[in-house]
C-alpha cells in the first residue's frame, strides 16, 4: 500500500508546467478528441501531480490536460502532492487506475434519470409502462441491461417505436431471458419499423427458442450471408418465422429485401 503523501494541496497550476510521467499509458488521440468534443468545464474534475526534484508530474488526467492545451487553456485546477518517490509515485498510478470502477451503463442512466434528462425519462417512463426495469442482470427478462439498446431504438425509429417494441415483447415471449437482450430489442425494432406490429404475437407467441437457434446460426455463418448488422439478421429470421405456415401466394406474407 502506498504511504500517505507528505502533503496535498489544491492549486491553479500552468499547463506548461507540467511534465509527462514516463510510466502512464501513451495519450490515446480520440480520447482526447472526445474530452474536446464534449467538454464542460463544471464536470472537468481535478488533475493530479506530484511534485518532485523540483518539477510537477502528472499522475491523473493525462487526457483531459492534452484536451485543456488544445482547447486554449493555459492553467488547470490540480490536487497536488509532495513527498513521493518515484516508485511510489508510479505505484500511486498504478494503485489508482487499478482500484478505479468505471460507471456502467446502468449508473450513467440512473444519474441521467435523477438530472432530468429529457432522453433518460421518457425512456424510463416507457420501459416501466410495460413492466421492465433497467438492471444488470443478463438472467432476467423484466431486468434491461442493453441500456444503449433502448437509446438507438428512440434515436433511431422514435419513443412510439420503443413502446410498441417492449410492449410486442412483453406480450409475445413475458419471461423468457433472451428475449429482453439486446439483439431481440433492436431486431423487434426493426420488424416493427419495416412492416408495423401486424400479427406478431399470435403467429410468434411459442416460436422463440427456434428463432434464436436460427438467428446464432446465421449469425455463426454470417460470413456465407452477407455483412448486415446483428439487428438486421435477427429482424430476417423473423420475417422467416412469421411467413412460415403461409400459402406462397398469402398477401400476408411479409417480403423481405436484402441490404447491402
Amino acid at each position: 500500500m502506498v504511504e500517505k503523501a507528505t502533503n496535498q494541496r489544491i492549486a491553479l497550476i500552468a499547463l506548461a508546467d507540467i511534465a509527462p510521467s514516463d510510466y502512464q499509458r501513451s495519450t490515446n488521440p480520440t480520447q482526447v478528441a472526445n474530452i474536446v468534443k464534449r467538454f464542460d468545464e463544471a464536470k472537468l474534475g481535478t488533475l493530479t501531480i506530484s511534485e518532485r526534484d523540483g518539477q510537477l508530474h502528472i499522475i491523473d488526467g493525462a487526457h483531459r490536460a492534452r484536451a485543456l492545451r488544445t482547447l486554449g487553456f493555459t492553467h488547470a485546477l490540480c490536487v497536488v502532492l509532495s513527498g513521493l518517490t518515484y516508485e511510489q509515485e508510479a505505484s500511486y498510478f498504478r494503485n489508482q487506475n487499478q482500484d478505479r470502477r468505471p460507471l456502467t451503463q446502468a449508473d450513467l442512466f440512473k444519474a441521467g434519470l435523477a438530472s432530468g434528462d429529457e432522453q433518460c425519462v421518457k425512456i424510463h417512463k416507457i420501459i416501466e409502462a410495460n413492466g421492465f426495469e433497467i438492471g444488470m442482470s443478463g438472467r432476467n427478462f423484466f431486468k434491461i441491461a442493453a441500456i444503449n439498446a433502448l437509446y438507438a431504438i428512440a434515436e433511431e425509429y422514435g419513443y412510439a417505436a420503443l413502446d410498441d417494441t417492449l410492449c410486442l415483447i412483453a406480450t409475445t415471449w413475458s419471461g423468457i431471458e433472451r428475449a429482453s437482450q439486446r439483439e431481440c430489442l433492436l431486431g423487434v425494432a426493426e420488424f416493427i419499423h419495416q412492416y408495423g406490429m401486424v400479427d406478431f404475437a399470435e403467429r410468434m407467441r411459442d416460436k422463440f427458442s427456434v428463432i434464436w437457434y436460427d438467428y446464432t446460426e446465421a449469425m455463426r455463418v454470417q460470413g456465407s450471408i452477407g455483412s448486415s448488422t446483428s439487428s438486421r439478421k435477427f429482424c430476417h429470421v423473423l420475417v422467416e418465422h412469421y411467413n412460415r405456415g403461409l400459402n406462397p401466394n398469402s398477401k400476408k406474407r411479409l417480403k423481405w429485401e436484402e441490404r447491402l
